[in-house]
């Protein structure tokens, strides 16, 4: 009989522990989704935008992290958890319960979506830098040119302005050589004059002279 009541008893007693932990589980499961769960980040993660599949995904982080209608979802080790900010509190959540256009993809497709969009930006982002340096060369050299040219329209306005210059004072030499032989010449007249005027007089002193006296 006493027998009977321990087996009992130890049964009950493991009946009642198997509860309490089963209990126990349940109840840290749930402490543990509602609270949410941390995750560090070493950096804010950059998304690239899916086009095709409507929402973002984040490039180069540690995480698996799908951006879309101004929440965050992320995927743990195969585990669900949304957040309406990179730094958290993340909350899990059913996959059932994703947006459609996330759940209707595996997350492996996810990747590769990912993985090619950013494939084909970095072609795209190293064309336009290509392009753009090429733009900048352009106009580099747009402006070299238009440098040059007006270099060398300075030059040609200062070999003008030089020639101009020149002429002017050329000329000015001329206009003086010319007063000067005017000037020349007016002496010499004067002078020619003067000894006429001197001839004369000396001729008509000698008339006088021979004038017979009465």
């Amino acid at each position: 009989m006493k027998k009977t009541i321990w087996i009992a008893a130890g049964v009950a007693g493991m009946l009642l522990g198997s509860a309490a932990t089963d209990v126990n589980g349940a109840v840290n499961e749930k402490i543990y989704r509602e609270n949410g769960r941390t995750f560090v980040f070493d950096r804010r993660p950059n998304f690239i935008m899916l086009p095709e599949q409507g929402f973002s995904v984040a490039v180069g982080s540690q995480y698996d992290i799908v951006f879309y209608d101004n929440r965050y979802y992320m995927n743990h080790d195969g585990s669900w958890y949304r957040s309406t900010n990179y730094h958290g509190p993340w909350k899990y959540i059913r996959e059932n319960n994703l947006p459609s256009r996330i759940r209707k993809h595996r997350l492996d497709d996810i990747r590769r979506f990912r993985d090619n969009e950013y494939s084909r930006h970095n072609s795209s982002r190293f064309e336009q830098r290509r392009n753009d340096e090429s733009n900048r060369r352009t106009l580099e050299q747009q402006r070299n040119d238009e440098n040059s040219r007006r270099t060398l329209e300075q030059q040609r306005s200062d070999e003008n302005n030089k020639r101009t210059l020149d002429q002017q004072r050329s000329d000015e030499n001329k206009q003086r050589t010319l007063d000067q032989q005017r000037s020349d010449e007016n002496s010499r007249r004067t002078l020619e004059q003067q000894r006429s005027d001197e001839n004369n007089k000396r001729l008509l002193e000698q008339q006088r002279s021979n004038e017979p006296r009465r």
